[in-house]
């Protein structure tokens, strides 16, 4: 141990020492530098010698020990391996010298294929597998033959075949014998076993080359994908600064947001119209916000920033359609500036044709102006015009009567004839033949009955009043302060101006001044205009006879065209500014009718705010006891008798005999009593009586604000329910829990609706039936869906009978109440039970309101009276709701029966969308809510669920269904690169409740023969709407088919009988010499042919099916006056059974309609558009009889009570 030494680690290049380091020896004196050597001090002895057990373990000492141990260790690693290679070698060479000696069996060579991809598994078996099993496969055989099994059916309980060959193949496990070397097939098996071998291996090196190659594909397309990435969004951001240039319309290089953000939502309504597999990549990549209404712009960088956010999933071809979308829009966005400016330049015209100042023209005259303007203008600016004669400038019935449907004979018949000027004369001619189709029962014209009904509204006394002086100046307007227009001459078209007549004076405008106390007339002007209610007060409704400021803009929109030129626009303004004047008995006709509007208005508005102020409860009805009582008092008691007599009256005009009085009935009954007490303002002062006399408590106040805005939430679900009922009856369930809670004393109560209906399951019980058709949670199990028939207990038909409310206080102790719930025992809890009649605007039950507090917990649990009268309210609140949405779905009705019709007369026309008018809830405007579309075959289809809703704000590019709501007036215009036109649907008071969309794509004018049938389509359908707006105000219902006794089908045909009867006019005029033409065949053209003989199949079926007609000489004896008349008289839904439609359609199959019109034969066009009439009317009373021979579900005969 003396000799060992201990070696110091010299410190690092760096500086630093290594673990242990302790720093250098005293002797140490650097590195020897070249040339210098240093001498080494000897090391000193230590003075005395360190004991063996206290010196530290040497660290080489062990590392030896350690080498030592793994050289040992190796040496035997190496030995044993040695020895392991070369027992395997010996192993082989005998196996070598063993298989010269055997023969190769070649049936092991099957295992060698061409499927690689089982290599690896035929590795495996023929190795390791295969070689023992076989053998032992071979051994079983001969063991069985040894045995004599093999020839037997039966198995040898002695001899158990598969512990057998687990025998063998335990004692001959390849691991620790070598026997099956000395087989042939096994030797095979070996040789095959390496041919797989090498076969994988080389697999394997493919698959390792495959995998480098894709790896390699993989990177170069992933490079190309960037590089494609890279371009494109260098390509889109170039699109969008191009997109941008296209936007800005101004000068100061900005665009509006509420712009983007509108065509953002239009594109993703037209990608609805793509393919499955592309919608789905048009979805915006960020979620797109409501629309501005702040008037934020932007610049180029926030355009491409925003419109950016959205593209960048969206694949490059649908990028290209969505920057193609884009610059529709953009061009849409361009001409509508150049039409804002124009419409402003219409509504100055308009300001400066009102020279009456009530905000309103004679839409006769315009239109006569209109007529004139285009027979003098030049043929290059006609051609852009379109014909004031025609739709859709005038409406659709209009345009019928005006022109003929033979627009090649070269003379178009017109309102006037073109020698006639535009003459006062020739408006009231106008105006008088319009108004002598519109003649009531007495013969007298429309005309005569309006001013009847106007001098009726009137009362006497506000008649004979100076309400207004008309003050007459024939100076210069323009000192007046009347509006003048400054418009370009450069480039004007120089137009006839209308000559002066003797009728007619020069152009001059007169002012107006009032008398003392009109000064406020312009709220008068206010009224006209808006002409509307207060949720829509944006819309107009359509008068034949005048025309607002909007209504007035569209209609000389529609005449100029898509594109008009400046020239044209000027010289209309001119020569509608010039030309408009009006006769002073006109100005003052006009301003008297004003005033008596506004008079009406106003004392209507009164009447209502005092039944208002006296129905606290609103349950929609007055007690006429109560109002008697209250009026006997006027005056102290001096008009009593003057009460009594108009109550008298007023009880003889009822059909039924009732004591209340709704809002309508006491407006007219407090109006009679003012005109029949003599004296002036009588009507203001009777009013401010009853006012004063009406006194309610705060808390009967709170009680009634509350309960009306309940009510007013019901009638408000069903205009904003798209014409669905589940909206209306949650909101009358929740209205009656939240009066039960809050001014009920917390009742418990449950609620259902039932509608009265026609009884065509057992008329031995009753020609009526209650289906129950909503309820509560509570008794929805055991009422819903169920009929109660007039046999079954119960107070439900008492009150139906009635028509009055029915109240049960205590229903235990009545004993004709009928209890659906089979398991409720009679000692259940106690509770009270109403119904109420459900009543249309005639007073006609139509259903019932059932209200219990069976449920109740307490035992007073009973209506007391101001909640009666609430459930009353709820009833009239429901009765209004119910109708809206009656009216509504018969309005869905009719459309898609004109829909179906249109598609299949007019081949150009693409698409067809209809919306609903509705109101936005906040009374501010109207939104349009899409409710149907037209499939890729043509057939209209509801949407689903709850249909959307567009509001104004969000499609500035669909403002043409908006504009078409406005005006109540047909609008032409292109949106996305397509023609629409927007068809109005009117009701009673001319509102437009729908709007048709009729989409012709790239077509901007229909062919003449489908241009033709649409108009008739439309005409057809606005009649229709017309009679459906008829019923909804309670007027009578037209029946003329035998199918229509049926009301569940009645509107489904209405449209299709409407076309029969238009037909049978236009039938009922061919002459003889229409048949002669026909008959002048000597061979006539095989549809012609065809159509015959499928009208005679209609009156003649057996000698058609023998084949009689065949011959044209038997068939043309039957074109006689006689055919005309079976047509007239034929009904196809009365007959029993129905004719079969295969009779009539094998005849018409191969004839398409546009064929029939090339024939030019007016016979043979009617009775081709009857014969599909016919066979629409009978299959839809063949699914009409069908649907009747379902059951209801009802309760068995004579219901137990519990």
């Amino acid at each position: 141990m003396a000799d060992v030494r201990v070696l110091k680690t010299p410190p690092s290049r760096h500086g630093r020492t290594s673990p242990g380091y302790r720093g250098p020896s005293p002797a140490y004196q650097g590195p020897p530098t070249p040339g210098r050597m240093v001498p080494m001090s000897p090391p000193k002895s230590s003075s005395h010698t360190t004991p063996d057990y206290m010196k530290p373990i040497v660290r080489n000492a062990v590392r030896r020990w350690k080498r030592l141990h793994e050289q040992h260790m190796m040496k035997k690693l190496v030995e044993v391996r040695q020895e392991k290679k070369e027992r395997s070698q010996l192993s082989r060479e005998k196996a070598r010298k063993l298989a010269r000696r055997i023969p190769m069996e070649m049936l092991a060579r099957e295992w060698l294929n061409d499927n690689k991809a089982t290599v690896e598994t035929r590795v495996f078996l023929v190795d390791q597998v295969l070689p023992t099993l076989i053998l032992g496969m071979e051994k079983l055989l001969m063991e069985a033959d040894k045995r004599g099994l093999s020839q037997q059916e039966l198995s040898d309980p002695n001899f158990n075949p598969i512990n057998y060959l687990a025998q063998y193949l335990m004692r001959n496990n390849p691991r620790y014998s070598n026997f099956s070397e000395a087989s042939p097939y096994i030797r095979g098996l070996r040789d095959v076993s390496e041919q797989l071998k090498r076969e994988l291996f080389s697999l394997e090196e493919n698959k390792l080359a495959r995998i480098k190659a894709e790896a390699k594909q993989k990177r170069e397309d992933r490079e190309q994908a960037e590089k494609r990435k890279v371009l494109e969004k260098v390509r889109r951001e170039d699109a969008l600064r191009s997109q941008f240039m296209e936007w800005n319309v101004g000068t100061d290089g900005k665009v509006e947001l509420a712009l983007l953000q509108s065509a953002l939502r239009s594109f993703s309504e037209v990608a609805q119209q793509y393919p499955a597999e592309l919608r789905e990549a048009t979805k915006y990549s960020h979620a797109l916000e409501p629309t501005d209404e702040t008037g934020k712009t932007m610049m180029l960088k926030e355009f491409s920033q925003y419109l950016g956010q959205f593209i960048t999933d969206m694949p490059s071809e649908v990028f290209d359609q969505f920057m193609l979308h884009l610059s529709r829009c953009a061009t849409a966005y361009r001409k509508s500036a150049e039409r804002e400016q124009r419409r402003i330049t219409l509504t100055n015209l308009f300001v400066a044709c009102d020279n009456s100042g009530v905000g309103l023209l004679d839409r006769y005259r315009i239109l006569s102006l209109l007529e004139k303007f285009y027979d003098s203008a030049s043929e290059a600016i006609k051609a852009n015009l379109r014909n004031p004669r025609k739709w859709p400038v005038v409406e659709v019935d209009e345009a019928d009567s005006a022109y003929s449907d033979d627009e090649d004979s070269g003379s178009d018949p017109r309102f006037f004839n073109d020698d006639v000027e535009v003459t006062e004369e020739t408006v009231t001619h106008r105006r008088g033949s319009k108004d002598s189709t519109k003649s009531d029962k007495s013969g007298r014209s429309g005309e005569e009955k309006q001013v009847e009904t106007e001098q009726a509204e009137i009362p006497p006394s506000d008649a004979g009043k100076p309400e207004l002086e008309v003050e007459v100046d024939n100076k210069d307007s323009d000192d007046h302060g009347s509006v003048v227009l400054e418009l370009d001459d450069r480039g004007d078209v120089p137009l006839p101006s209308p000559p002066p007549t003797a009728d007619r004076p020069p152009p001059t405008r007169a002012s107006v001044s009032f008398a003392e106390g009109t000064k406020e007339f312009a709220r008068e002007r206010n009224v006209l205009q808006s002409r509307g209610t207060g949720s829509m007060s944006q819309a107009s409704a359509f008068d034949e006879t005048s025309l607002n400021i909007s209504q007035f803009v569209q209609l000389t929109e529609t005449f100029l065209g898509d594109e008009p030129e400046m020239s044209a626009f000027n010289g209309l303004v001119h020569y509608v500014k010039d030309g408009y004047m009006e006769t002073e008995d006109e100005k003052r006709t006009r301003l008297l009718k004003a005033h008596r509007e506004h008079v009406n208005a106003k004392r209507k508005t009164r009447v209502d705010g005092l039944f208002e102020k006296w129905d606290n409860d609103g349950s929609g009805f007055l007690d006429m006891d109560e109002i008697e009582t209250v009026l006997t008092k006027y005056k102290d008691g001096m008009e009593a008798d003057t009460v009594e007599k108009v109550k008298v009256n007023v009880r003889k005009k009822e059909k039924e005999h009732d004591n209340r009085l709704s809002k309508r009935e006491f407006r007219e009954f407090v109006s009679t009593v003012a005109e029949e007490i003599p004296g002036d303002d009588e009507f203001d002062y009777l009013v401010d009586y009853l006012e004063n006399s009406v006194e309610r408590s705060y808390t009967d106040r709170v009680r009634g604000e509350a309960r009306k805005k309940w009510l007013q939430q019901i009638i408000v679900a069903g205009e904003t329910s798209g014409a669905n009922m589940e909206p209306v009856y949650r909101t009358v369930f929740q209205a009656l829990y939240k009066d039960a809670e809050t001014h009920g004393q917390s009742k418990r109560i449950s609620a259902n609706i039932s509608m009265l209906e026609n009884n065509s399951e057992d008329l031995s019980r009753g020609d009526m039936v209650l289906r129950y058709v909503a309820a509560t949670p509570d008794d929805a199990p055991y009422i819903l869906g169920k009929s109660l028939f007039k046999d079954m207990k119960g107070i439900s038909f008492a009150a139906v009978e009635s028509g009055k409310p029915i109240h049960v206080p205590r229903v235990n102790n009545h004993g004709n109440i009928y209890f659906w719930n089979a398991d409720r025992s009679p000692e259940a809890g106690d509770g009270s039970f109403i119904v109420i009649p459900l009543k249309d605007r005639l007073k006609r039950v139509f259903g019932l309101i059932g209200i219990d507090t069976l449920h109740d917990p307490h035992t007073k649990a009973i209506f007391i009276t101001h909640e009666i009268q609430f459930f009353q309210g709820v009833a009239k609140s429901f009765s209004i709701a119910f109708h809206h949405v009656d009216n509504r779905r018969k309005t869905m009705r009719i459309t898609e029966s004109a829909i179906s019709w249109i598609h299949r007369r007019s081949a150009n026309v693409r698409e067809i969308s209809v919306y609903m008018v509705e109101p936005d809830g906040k009374n501010t405007d109207y939104v349009l809510r899409k409710m149907m579309i037209t499939d890729t075959k043509g057939e209209a289809q509801m949407l689903p669920g709850i249909p959307p809703r567009l509001e104004r704000k969000d499609n500035l590019f669909r403002d043409y269904l908006f504009k078409c709501v406005d005006s109540s007036e047909t609008v032409a215009a292109d949106a996305y690169g397509e023609r629409h036109f927007a068809f109005p649907l009117r009701n009673s008071e001319g509102m437009a409740v729908a709007v048709m969309d009729i989409s012709t794509g790239d077509v901007k004018k229909l062919p003449r023969h489908e241009e033709k049938e649409v108009h008739r389509m439309l005409k057809l359908l606005q009649m229709a709407q017309k009679e459906v707006s008829h019923e909804s105000a309670g007027g009578d219902k037209t029946q003329i088919l035998e199918a229509e006794k049926h009301e569940e089908t009645r509107v489904d045909i209405m449209f299709d009988r409407l076309m029969l009867m238009d037909l049978r006019k236009s039938m009922s005029k061919l002459d003889t010499r229409a048949f002669a033409e026909l008959r002048s065949y000597k061979e006539p053209p095989e549809t012609v042919h065809s159509i015959l003989k499928a009208v005679l199949s209609v009156f003649y079926p057996d000698e058609v099916e023998a084949g009689e007609f065949d011959d044209w000489v038997k068939t043309k004896q039957h074109l006689t006056s006689d055919l005309s008349n079976l047509i007239e008289q034929y009904d196809p839904t009365s007959a029993n059974p129905l004719i079969p439609s295969d009779r009539i359609a094998k005849h018409l199959q191969d004839i398409p309609h546009g064929t029939v019109s090339k024939h030019s034969s007016i016979p043979a066009q009617h009775f081709y558009n009857w014969l599909f009439v016919c066979l629409s009317l009978i299959q839809h009373t063949h699914k009409m009889r069908e649907s009747q021979k379902g059951g209801a579900l009802t309760p068995p005969k004579g219901g137990k009570e519990d």
